[in-house]
C-alpha cells in the first residue's frame, strides 16, 4: 500500500537549530511510525542533516535572507510580494508532484505561499508556531501603516485548518495581540518530549553541579547565570556550572574570569546524559516558548530553577515543581541556586514532582496519538 505523503515546513534564519528544529525530527519520526511518508522542506543545513539520518526526504526551500521588514525596509515590499509569488509557485508544483494529505508549516514566510498554494489543490494545512508570533512575527500587527505582512497572517490564519500553540501561555499572548480577530480555529498541544529515563539511571551525579542546555546567547540569560555563579561559588567553592550550547563561548569565557568552575563544553549531543549528570538544572531565559530542554529536566526527574516566563510556570510550579525567578535578576537566581544546595530533601520532593507533572502533560509519545496524529488523517 502507497505511503501517504506529509510535509513538514520550517525556515530559519541563519539556517539555525534549535528547539522548534528538534520538534521537526520528532515528529517525523513518529509520523513515520505510523506509516506516513515524510517530507522536510527546510533551508537550515543542520536540521537537513538530522532529518537524513532518520530516513526524512528532504527539500531545499527558497529562502529570502532579509526578514526585517519595519521602517524604512517597507519600500522594498514589493520584492517581498514578487519572492511570495514565485515562492508559491514553488510550493504549488512540489504539492502537485507529492499529491499531500497535509502540511504543517512553521516557518512566517512560507505560511503565506503555503496556505495560497495548498488551498487551490485541496490540501489540509496546519500551522505551528513556537513563539515567533509573539516574539517577532505579530508585533504592532494591530498598528496602522505597520507589519503588513503580520496583518497578511493574521488575514490567512482563518482559512487554515488548525493554527496549533505550544503552550497555553503563548496562545494567551497571541490572541492578544490579534484582537478583535478572533480565530476559531486555535488548538494547544503542547510541547513534549519522549520518556528516557530509564536510559540514564545508572549515571553518576555530581554532587553541587548547575547545568544549562541550549543556544549561548543574552536571550538566554547566560550572563546572568554566569553572574549568579559567581555569588555562589563564594559560599560553595566546590560547585560547578556546566554550559552546553552553541554560541558566543569566547565572550562568555571572559565575562567568567576568575571562575575556574564554570566550564563551557559546546554544543552536546547527548542533552540527557549531562542532565543526568548534573544535580540542578537551570534555564535563566528571558523568553521561552515551551522549552524542551526544560521538559527534559522535568522528564529525568531533576531539580529544576527556570525564569518566571512564557511557557516555562507550565512546567515548573514555583515551590512545587521547581523554583520560578524573575528574569534579568541575577540576585535572585543566585538565591535560588543556594538555596538548591542547603534544601536537598525540599528540592528533592520538588524533582519527583516535576517527573509527575511531566507525566501528566508532557509525555510527547501520549499527546501525538491523543492530539496529533487526528489531525493528519484524510478528510472523511
Amino acid at each position: 500500500m502507497e505511503k501517504s505523503n506529509v510535509f513538514l515546513i520550517r525556515n530559519v534564519a541563519g539556517g539555525g537549530f534549535g528547539g522548534g528544529e528538534i520538534y521537526q525530527l520528532e515528529l517525523a519520526k513518529r509520523l513515520g511510525r505510523k506509516g506516513f511518508h515524510l517530507i522536510l522542506v527546510t533551508n537550515s543545513k543542520k536540521l537537513a542533516h538530522g532529518a537524513r539520518l532518520i530516513g526524512v526526504e528532504v527539500l531545499e526551500s527558497p529562502y529570502l535572507d532579509q526578514q526585517n521588514w519595519s521602517g524604512w525596509r517597507n519600500i522594498l515590499l514589493p520584492r517581498y510580494w514578487i519572492f511570495q509569488w514565485r515562492l508559491e509557485k514553488w510550493y504549488e508544483n512540489i504539492f502537485r508532484e507529492y499529491k499531500p494529505v497535509a502540511v504543517n508549516v512553521q516557518s512566517r514566510d512560507d505560511m503565506i505561499a503555503v496556505t495560497k498554494a495548498a488551498r487551490k489543490i485541496g490540501i489540509r494545512v496546519l500551522w505551528t508556531d513556537h513563539a515567533d508570533f509573539k516574539n517577532w512575527v505579530l508585533w504592532n500587527v494591530n498598528k496602522r501603516f505597520k507589519n503588513t505582512i503580520g496583518k497578511k497572517i493574521v488575514k490567512m490564519s482563518t482559512e487554515v485548518y488548525k493554527v496549533i500553540f505550544v503552550s497555553e501561555e503563548i496562545k494567551k499572548i497571541t490572541t492578544k495581540m490579534i484582537r478583535p480577530e478572533i480565530l476559531e480555529n486555535i488548538e494547544v498541544i503542547s510541547n513534549g518530549v519522549g520518556d528516557e529515563k530509564e536510559k540514564y539511571v545508572g549515571v553518576c551525579e555530581k554532587k553541587n553541579s548547575f547545568v544549562f542546555v541550549g543556544r549561548v546567547v543574552e536571550e538566554k540569560g547566560i550572563g546572568e547565570l554566569i553572574d549568579a555563579f559567581k555569588n555562589v561559588s563564594k559560599i560553595y567553592p566546590e560547585a560547578i556550572l556546566n554550559v552546553y550550547g552553541d554560541g558566543d563561548l569566547e565572550g562568555y569565557k571572559k565575562r567568567s574570569a576568575g571562575c575556574g568552575k564554570i566550564h563551557f563544553h559546546g554544543r552536546t549531543e547527548e542533552s540527557l546524559k549531562v542532565i543526568a549528570e548534573n544535580e540542578v538544572f537551570v534555564l535563566p531565559s528571558y523568553r521561552e516558548g515551551l522549552s524542551l530542554s526544560l521538559l527534559d529536566a522535568a522528564m529525568m526527574g531533576k531539580r529544576i530553577i527556570a525564569s518566571n516566563v512564557d511557557g516555562n510556570p507550565e512546567v515548573v510550579v514555583d515551590k512545587e515543581t521547581g523554583l520560578l525567578v524573575p528574569a534579568r535578576n541575577a540576585s535572585k537566581l543566585a538565591e535560588a541556586m543556594i538555596w538548591m544546595l542547603e534544601n536537598r530533601k525540599e528540592a528533592g520532593k520538588m524533582a519527583k514532582n516535576a517527573r509527575k507533572r511531566y507525566e501528566e502533560n508532557f509525555d510527547f509519545d501520549k499527546i501525538f496519538e491523543e492530539k496529533m496524529l487526528p489531525l493528519y488523517k484524510t478528510k472523511e
